[in-house]
Parts: structure tokens; C-alpha cells; sequence
């Protein structure tokens, strides 16, 4: 995979600068649909090949399958950046995300702390908007579901307490012994110091990985995925 050097990459035209004028889930459906000319929900569910009560479901939790819109958009040749935000381009604001790729994942549990490693990662800007301390994770184990079988990246936003997780929820973990794992965390009904991530990593048998919870260095909640095709973008 291709690095960038943010500070030296000149802006592209179709660069999204996520701010403060972010449209909501609501705005994003609306301008999509009069962009391609569409009136109904349902007109609009067959284009994005979902369910039309999965547009509503979007739209009351203000949550969206990004990725799903973004590879639409760039097969009918949107601008990405009319689509999801009102922002003008603007060259000089960088709200550019961190970025690891597999290949470094396993050298960032030892240096993770390390600014000079952390500065020569890749940096990317994402459709939507994200903390300030948000970071981007390459996956393959959430694409097992979708149509699309590349690469794919999780954004996702530090927690301060390694020891608090949601269910249901997804998860990064950084494990100083075994290494970076993305997925659902499951605590031990046995053993209270362990917890279980289940991934969709079929590399992975029986599916999920064992871990001491005094091991989990970092913890950082998933609030996106996208491309790696719209990642390099």
C-alpha cells in the first residue's frame, strides 16, 4: 500500500474536509436522492441495493453505511465532497486521520507512544467527521459480509478505560503480547481477568482470540468503516 506524506500531498479537488457544517444522516440521503433525481425512499433503496426500511433506520440513528454510499458514488462519478458536507474545499484545514496499515500494526503495539513513528504513518481524510484524535485501522475482518472483498479501514476513537466496552459493540484492540485485533468484546463467564474478541476473521479458529485483560494496552471504539480504494483516493 502506497504512504502519504500529508504536508507534502498537494489537495485534490475532491479532497472531503469533514468540520463543523457536516450534514446529518437526513441531509446526506436528501442531497443524494437530488443528485440522482430520486423521490422516494424505495427509488432509493434499489439504487443502494439495501432494504427501504433500512433507509429509516439510518435516518433514526443518524448512522450510515458509508462505505456503501461512497463505492456508489464514485460508480456514478459524485462529488464525494457536495455529498457529504456543505464545506468548501479548503486546502489549508488539515483534519487529516492517522492511519495503520497491516504491515506496520504489528511494529505500532511497541512504538504506538512514538512520535516520530506515529508522524511518518500515513494520514487520510475521511467522508464524515470524526474526534480529533480519531485513527484509522486496515482491516479485512469486517468485509466478509459485503459484496466488496478488498481491504477495508476502521476509524475509530481512543477510550480512556480499557476496562469499560459495550456489547454489541466493535472494537480495536492493542494487545502488548498478541498484537492488534478488531471485533466484539465478550468477557469470560469463568474467569473474570480474561476477555474474549470475537472477529470475522476466518484465518481465525474458532473465531475468536483469548485475551488477559491486563494485556490490552489501547482500546479504541469503531464509529466507521471505509474503502481502501477511496482510502488511496
Amino acid at each position: 500500500m502506497k504512504r502519504e506524506e500529508t504536508n507534502n500531498r498537494p489537495p485534490k479537488e475532491n479532497d472531503v474536509v469533514p468540520g463543523k457544517e457536516a450534514l446529518s444522516v437526513k441531509e446526506v440521503l436528501r442531497n443524494l436522492k437530488e443528485i440522482l433525481n430520486l423521490r422516494t425512499n424505495k427509488e432509493l433503496s434499489d439504487v443502494l441495493g439495501v432494504r427501504a426500511n433500512t433507509i429509516s433506520t439510518w435516518k433514526k440513528r443518524n448512522s450510515l453505511d458509508y462505505s456503501r454510499l461512497v463505492a456508489m458514488g464514485k460508480h456514478h462519478k459524485l462529488d464525494l465532497n457536495k455529498l457529504f458536507s456543505n464545506n468548501v474545499f479548503e486546502p489549508d484545514m488539515e483534519r487529516d486521520i492517522i492511519a495503520v496499515p497491516r504491515e506496520l500494526q504489528y511494529q505500532y503495539v511497541s512504538k504506538r507512544q512514538d512520535r516520530k513513528f506515529l508522524n511518518n504513518l500515513p494520514r487520510y481524510r475521511f467522508p464524515f467527521s470524526s474526534a480529533e484524535n480519531a485513527r484509522a485501522f486496515q482491516t479485512t475482518d469486517l468485509s466478509s459480509s459485503m459484496t466488496f472483498k478488498g481491504i477495508s479501514y476502521v476509524v475509530a476513537e481512543p477510550l480512556e478505560d480499557t476496562e469499560i466496552f459495550a456489547s454489541g459493540k466493535t472494537y480495536v484492540v492493542v494487545n502488548r503480547e498478541q498484537g492488534i485485533f478488531i471485533g466484539r468484546i465478550e468477557k469470560d463467564k469463568k474467569n473474570k481477568s480474561h476477555v474474549h474478541v470475537i472477529t470475522n476473521n476466518h484465518t481465525i479458529i474458532p473465531g475468536k482470540v483469548s485475551m488477559m485483560h491486563r494485556e490490552i494496552i489501547e482500546l479504541w471504539e469503531v464509529t466507521s468503516m471505509i474503502y481502501q480504494d477511496f482510502v488511496e483516493g
